[in-house]
């Protein structure tokens, strides 16, 4: 890993910025992969309000995924069912970025000044956490059993 060096006088471009962002986001990640893992750390319940409504609800929580991107729920996320056919399915969570806020740039451009963390919830067919090459969770499975969702957790990843 490397680091910035700074020193009285120094000019600093967009470049060295980025570069001391990516080292401590780096060390972070490589943090909680080595001493945490990866998992739901607190909350992400899954729920039916009802057990006959065709919905989901995700509660708030946190996680960590397998490259040890922090993933924050603040409020209670509602998934909506009607498009599964199935019988069994797994509900996941991935974290994503999105570049927002953009500005015009010297060039007459735009750039993006901002980047957002954030997370896509998810129904998979398969279970994610069977897979090393996914960055997403399991955080439960639901089967329908006579006509109804009923919500299984013990396959989401804890860590304690």
């Amino acid at each position: 890993m490397e680091r910035v060096r700074f020193f009285d006088g120094q000019l600093l471009t967009a470049t060295d910025f980025e570069a001391e962002q990516r080292y401590h986001l780096e060390k972070r990640r490589l943090h909680n992969r080595m001493l945490h893992g990866f998992g739901v750390v607190d909350g992400l319940g899954v729920s039916v309000p009802d057990g006959t409504e065709a919905a989901v609800i995700v509660s708030p929580g946190f996680a960590l995924d397998r490259s040890g991107n922090e993933i924050i729920v603040a409020g209670p996320v509602r998934i909506d069912l009607n498009v599964c056919t199935g019988d069994v399915y797994f509900v996941t969570i991935q974290y994503t970025e999105t570049a927002t806020d953009p500005v015009p740039n010297t060039n007459g451009g735009v750039e993006f000044s901002r980047v957002t963390e954030n997370f896509a919830l998810g129904i998979a067919t398969e279970d994610p956490d069977e897979s090393a090459d996914t960055q997403q969770l399991s955080l439960a499975r639901l089967v329908r059993q006579d006509g109804q969702w009923l919500v299984d957790e013990t396959c989401c990843r804890r860590i304690t």
